[in-house]
């Protein structure tokens, strides 16, 4: 999908806080008008990147609802365990999902037995799934990849990846182009 946005200044927020609400999340990815200049539009807003990296379903839950709710979002969710992962990029623009989120390729996520990570217990989380850095630094790298291709080519041709560390395995779902028709 071509992504051609005229952004005339890219930001990045931090926030050092769990976020939990979805109200919250919604306000942190809505995008900013731009400021008035030579090349300002102003019905033109920025799009917003929301990059799930969490470890558990309970916050991809609520990445999922935002991002269905949003008119325009891209939402890149990565997951990984010790050896294997992936990692998704959904896209709505203007109120209609092009690629589907996490909860829409993964239903499994939207199961409501997780919790959020203020909700559990000292003995809870120190018990978690175990990881290793290789399959973290994977995932990272596909990350980056898919805001590479946004932001600098404009467009991506790849909806999801999964990845094995074990088998140095990397499978993309690369998307269909639709050959259009002559006249």
């Amino acid at each position: 999908m071509h992504l051609a946005t005229h952004c005339l200044t890219r930001r990045a927020h931090y926030i050092p806080d769990f976020i939990e609400n979805e109200n919250r999340l919604t306000e942190l990815v809505t995008p900013d008008r731009y400021s008035p200049g030579p090349y300002f539009n102003p019905q033109e807003n920025g799009l917003a990147v929301l990059i799930g990296a969490v470890d558990n379903n309970k916050s991809r839950q609520l990445c999922h609802q935002v991002f269905n709710k949003a008119d325009n979002l891209i939402y890149i969710d990565s997951g990984n365990g010790e050896y294997t992962g992936q990692v998704v990029c959904g896209i709505r623009r203007n109120g209609k999902t092009y690629y589907k989120s996490i909860g829409e390729i993964y239903p499994d996520i939207l199961d409501d037995s997780d919790k959020f990570p203020t909700e559990l217990s000292c003995a809870e989380a120190a018990v978690s799934a175990p990881q290793s850095i290789v399959a973290n630094i994977m995932a990272a790298t596909a990350v980056i990849s898919y805001i590479y291709n946004i932001l600098v080519l404009g467009s991506i041709e790849v909806r999801s990846v999964t990845f094995s560390t074990k088998t140095l395995n990397l499978k993309p779902n690369i998307v269909q182009k639709h050959k259009r028709k002559a006249a």
